[in-house]
This record gives structure tokens, C-alpha cells and sequence, in this order.
């Protein structure tokens, strides 16, 4: 495993519907879920408090509790795997215009497409355009994404990201010198100390 990796490409209307993408479809996993935890406990306890569970004996409440309990489990893995298959395709083509104004919008404000590189260094990681060069710590990381085209990464609390706490930093996976996400994972995941989740979320 090297200690450093570059990547570097023009951006494209194509290039950024992948990085859209990735990062459309992190968002809707992470609010199904919030959604699927809260409706669960929120509908059963209009069903306790106003219905009448398990015809209100001790056994036939307990069978009630421990029915809505799979119930509530099979429909939170539905949820996920549905988010992920069929709803995907309608993320992707949101991503397509998402990517169609951003493209546009950069070109105009940088008199034509941008050429971006990311720098990842033993300590930190820079991202470079010929305007501005961002850098950003490995303790800062919150998680890695990757789908099949694409691969990003999140940091929290980037003052220069406007309207957000974190700034997403992601690229094509054809754009990195070498090609090797897998080893770039392994790379970020020996430095990234302060993500929950100790893996690669993939898509």
C-alpha cells in the first residue's frame, strides 16, 4: 500500500452525475431509516394506547409485542433493500439534472469546465482546482461512500461549505492514478480514527 494517491479529471456532466449519485443515494439511506425507526415506536403506540393488542390478556399482548416486533424488522429490511434497487433508479435520474445545473453553473463561474485533483497524503488530503485548494484532516472524516462508478468521502464542519456542516469530496473511480479504490479504502481506513462506521459504505 502506497502512502500517497492522486486522483485528477475535467469535469464532465457525466463525471458529476456519478458524484451526485453517490451522494443522493447515502442521503435517502440515512433518512428511510431515520423514517422506518421513528414511524415503528410512533405506530405502536397508537396501536397499544388506542387499540386493543392481543384482546388485552397477558399472553395474547406478549405474542402481540413480540408479532409487531418481526413485523416492524422485515419492514425496515424491505425498506432498505427497496431504497437500493427500485427507488436507486429515480435517485439516478435525479442525479442527472442535478449534474446538468451544477456543470452548467461551475462552467459560468470558472469560464468553462473545472479540472479538480484530490491530493490523499500520509496526514491530510487536499482538494485542488486552479481557484482554490481546500485541505482537510483524516480525523474530520465521517464516512467513505462507494457505488460502482464512483467514491467519496465526508468530512464535518468545512467552514467554506455553505449551507452545510460537511463537505463531500467525491470523484469517478476511472479518475484515480491507478485505478485501485480498494487500496485507496484500505489507505483511508487505517486514517479516518473518528468514523462510526469502521468500513466502506458501499452501494
Amino acid at each position: 500500500m502506497a502512502n500517497y494517491y492522486r486522483v485528477a479529471y475535467k469535469e464532465s456532466q457525466n463525471t458529476l452525475k456519478q458524484i451526485c449519485e453517490l451522494f443522493r443515494v447515502d442521503s435517502s439511506d440515512i433518512t428511510i431509516k431515520f423514517v422506518m425507526t421513528v414511524m415503528g415506536p410512533l405506530v405502536f403506540y397508537f396501536m397499544w394506547e388506542y387499540g386493543n393488542p392481543g384482546g388485552g390478556t397477558p399472553g395474547g399482548m406478549t405474542f402481540f409485542v413480540i408479532k409487531y416486533i418481526v413485523v416492524w424488522a422485515l419492514a425496515f429490511v424491505a425498506a432498505v433493500i427497496l431504497n437500493r434497487t427500485i427507488w436507486r433508479k429515480v435517485l439516478s435520474t435525479t442525479a442527472v439534472g442535478d449534474a446538468e445545473d451544477q456543470f452548467d453553473r461551475r462552467c459560468r463561474l470558472n469560464g468553462g469546465p473545472v479540472s479538480s485533483e484530490i491530493h490523499f497524503f500520509d496526514d491530510h488530503f487536499d482538494s485542488v482546482t486552479a481557484k482554490k485548494t481546500r485541505s482537510f484532516s483524516y480525523q474530520d472524516v465521517t464516512k467513505i461512500l462507494e457505488t460502482k462508478e464512483a467514491f467519496g468521502v465526508v468530512v464535518k464542519a468545512d467552514p467554506e461549505t455553505v449551507g452545510s456542516a460537511r463537505a463531500m469530496i467525491g470523484f469517478p473511480k476511472t479518475a484515480l492514478e491507478g485505478n485501485n479504490t480498494d487500496e485507496l479504502a484500505e489507505f483511508l481506513l487505517t486514517r479516518c480514527k473518528n468514523m462510526k462506521r469502521k468500513k466502506v459504505k458501499k452501494f
